[in-house]
């Protein structure tokens, strides 16, 4: 927390351009990334060959997951990186009362969408003509809700966005039951049904759903947190497999953007937090996941920080689990 508290004064800034010293490596910021205030969930997508990472926010006094807004950081090097404050917020969706949770985000047709979830119940959707905003509620009310919609499951938050190869947008998103579902090309409203992802086991069985406390025992069983990316013909989906000591960020495979998936292993290995929110990403040729820990914190899983480290993969498209870096002593 002395690290934290050094630094509190510049989230006095709206806009600041911050680096640390001494990088473990010339390609990249020591992890956490961000250090002057709590972030989570990342969404990192490149936009005019500039990497973007949307957060929530964790507040300084936090305890619960009560976030009010979003934040994003930019850079160019992996080293230097700008803070562009908070792009949208809940009072900016008339329809919102608590709980902005994990983000994404995705430039389609010459615009910026970001994705956002609120209430544990709804998504929304904002746009804007460039990546940092300002962004405007996209629809005047929510795209998903499962007041309206049952068959968005009892929790549709964490939205996840893809693009296809033939220029489709596929959204994605679920706590314990995930869902996809094909957008429109507005991406202000669904193009087809709300489906039931299906990850398998190698055994060909449907995995389960995680349960909090028990997922050890479970290390296939879909958490939350979906993310979905292609490279060399495969669909990755990446998610969460619990809340409880052990879990972790892994993935299932498939040759659809529907799946069905197979589950084939761990992204990374566990590290101090509770909740597992992350993302694979390519940029300027190497792969990274960017992932959240509570070191920054002490251990507090209400007040996280965002990191990222370099993600390989084997000669059969396998990914070789990563182990997370700390900058923190």
């Amino acid at each position: 927390m002395k690290t934290h508290l050094a630094l509190a004064a510049l989230s006095l800034l709206t806009v600041s351009t911050f680096a640390f010293a001494a990088p473990p490596s010339p390609m990249k910021a020591p992890n956490p990334i961000v250090r002057h205030r709590f972030t989570a969930d990342p969404s990192a997508r490149v936009f005019d060959g500039r990497l973007y990472v949307y957060t929530s926010h964790d507040r300084d006094d936090a305890t619960g997951y009560d976030m009010i807004d979003w934040w994003l950081f930019s850079t160019d090097d992996m080293v230097t990186w700008k803070d562009h404050g908070a792009v949208f917020t809940l009072k900016d969706f008339a329809w919102a009362g608590k709980k902005a949770w994990a983000p994404d985000a995705i430039a389609y047709n010459g615009k910026y969408y970001l994705f956002l979830p609120t209430d544990q119940s709804k998504i929304g959707v904002a746009v804007s003509d460039k990546p940092y905003g300002p962004f405007v509620d996209a629809i005047g009310a929510p795209l998903i809700d499962n007041a309206t919609m049952p068959e968005a499951g009892v929790e549709p938050i964490d939205p996840a966005l893809l693009v296809d190869d033939d220029g489709t947008p596929w959204l994605y998103f679920g706590c314990r039951q995930p869902m996809v579902a094909k957008l429109d090309p507005s991406l202000t409203k669904l193009a087809g049904p709300l489906q039931q992802l299906v990850i398998l086991n190698p055994s060909g069985e449907p995995v389960p759903q995680a349960m909090p406390g028990k997922d050890p025992q479970r290390p296939a069983g879909y958490g939350e947190g979906p993310s979905i990316f292609k490279r060399e013909g495969c669909y990755y989906f990446v998610y969460s497999n619990g809340w409880a000591t052990g879990t972790t960020l892994v993935y299932a495979m498939g040759k659809s953007p529907t799946g069905p998936f197979t589950f084939k292993g761990p992204v990374m290995f566990p590290v101090n937090c509770s909740t597992h929110h992350g993302m694979v990403g390519e940029f300027q040729d190497k792969w990274y996941i960017f992932y959240h820990t509570a070191d920054l914190s002490g251990g507090n899983g209400y007040r996280r920080s965002v990191c990222v480290d370099e993600l390989t993969f084997d000669q059969d498209g396998r990914i070789i689990p990563v182990k997370g870096t700390s900058g923190i002593q």
